[in-house]
């Protein structure tokens, strides 16, 4: 099968508007319900909005994975967006009654939405593009999803004082009404679905389930593990920014946000780079050079202080090179899991990145309390270091050959 990349357009898109409307979402609520409920509980609702998003993933990932299984892919994607638009009617009650509660409860519904229909949705990669699809398809995915990240961010900060509540929330439900549309476009070439799911909907009994499941593919495990590691250091490295910048660089917020977006254009960029350079194939090869080069940056930021245009470039560099060292790594799952078994597997995986994510939280804050901000960069450093030297190591295992590769 020789893929067409204009294929991929509708799923970009709709990957794209979703991850918008997450974070669009999520940053409204940290800048208009804190100034209902006062600065003295600003903590609480930034803690509370970015849980709401992530512990879906934790709980439901085991649904999401059957559902990948038992139903089409494509359908399970329409309809989740078509529920995106009912839980933008949710928090524009919120938002119009000044309730956080009830915003708090719409953030958590979309992180209950994007959780259930995420192994659906990178599933669909394999099946819109084929085998030769995988790596450019992983790549730009990716892209479409940092710039959402950043396109969400920023449109919150921009419009969360300028605009009135009823202009937000027409906007929230102009970008979800068109990320169904975008659904609708879909086409894809997807296997028959299984009769029945397989394996418990316990999320606790489901990891360790799938960690036995993983052992039949060789090397997946440790696949699993090096995404989980991208996703810690990506954590740790948004909160830390926030707190290095302006304490011990003295920026502004507006000149930390430039540094943040830095980082998230940096990952986009080096992920859609990372699937042109890797073409029709699944190119482990990179992924030394961009896990070696980052965690290189990470300990000469350490070593050598900067600030000002030189740390925000440095910055960037390390978020470019870690794209070369996640878009193999989501490729060979694409690559290597046969079949329906390929939504659970992403699910696995959904949940086990997630895990770190929190696991992120609770080493930057041990850092924070007993050693300095920019320590944060030598544990990351050995963090990165460490995942691809292990991944390197395991090559063997890893790197096995496929039919027709």
């Amino acid at each position: 099968m020789t893929f067409k990349k204009r294929n991929f357009l509708p799923l970009f898109v709709t990957n794209y508007l979703g991850v918008l409307n997450d974070n669009f979402l999520k940053t409204l609520a940290c800048f208009i319900c804190i100034a209902w409920v006062g600065k003295e509980r600003e903590s609480m609702v930034v803690t509370l909005a970015s849980a709401a998003l992530v512990l879906p993933y934790l709980l439901f990932s085991p649904l999401a994975g059957r559902w990948a299984m038992i139903y089409r892919k494509r359908q399970v994607v329409v309809y989740a967006k078509g529920f995106e638009i009912a839980i933008m009617g949710v928090a524009t009650v919120g938002l119009m009654t000044r309730s956080t509660i009830t915003v708090l409860l719409a953030i958590l519904m979309m992180g209950l939405q994007s959780a259930l229909f995420s192994p659906s949705k990178y599933g669909l990669i394999r099946d819109i593009g084929g085998r030769e699809g995988i790596s450019y398809g992983s790549g730009a995915m990716e892209t479409f999803a940092f710039a959402g990240i950043l396109t969400g961010t920023l449109l919150a900060s921009f419009l969360a004082g300028s605009v009135t509540i009823p202009v937000l929330s027409l906007l929230l439900f102009a970008i979800a009404l068109l990320g169904w549309l975008c659904s609708l476009m879909l086409k894809a070439d997807e296997g028959t679905p299984e009769r029945e799911g397989r394996g418990t909907l316990n999320p606790f009994a489901f990891m360790k389930e799938m960690y036995r499941r993983a052992g039949d593919f060789r090397g997946l495990n440790k696949v699993v593990l090096g995404l989980a590691v991208f996703w810690m250091i990506g954590s740790m490295v948004q909160m830390m920014l926030i707190v290095y910048c302006r304490g011990d660089l003295g920026m502004s917020d507006f000149q930390t946000g430039v540094v943040m977006s830095l980082a998230a254009v940096g990952i986009g960029a080096g992920c859609f780079l990372a699937g042109v350079v890797s073409g029709k194939r699944v190119r482990l090869e990179l992924l030394p050079w961009g896990g070696g080069t980052t965690g290189i940056v990470f300990l000469w930021l350490y070593l050598f202080p900067i600030g000002g245009l030189l740390f925000g470039g440095t910055i960037f560099l390390a978020s470019f090179c870690i794209g070369f060292f996640k878009v193999p790594l989501d490729a060979w799952i694409q690559a290597h899991v046969e079949g329906r078994e390929l939504g659970a597997m992403l699910a696995y995986s959904n949940q086990f990145s997630f895990l770190f994510m929190l696991l992120a939280s609770g080493c930057f804050g041990v850092m924070e309390r007993f050693f300095s901000t920019r320590s944060v960069f030598l544990f990351l450093s050995f963090l990165m270091l460490g995942i691809t030297v292990l991944l390197f190591l395991s090559r063997k295992k890893i790197d096995r050959k496929l039919p027709g590769r």
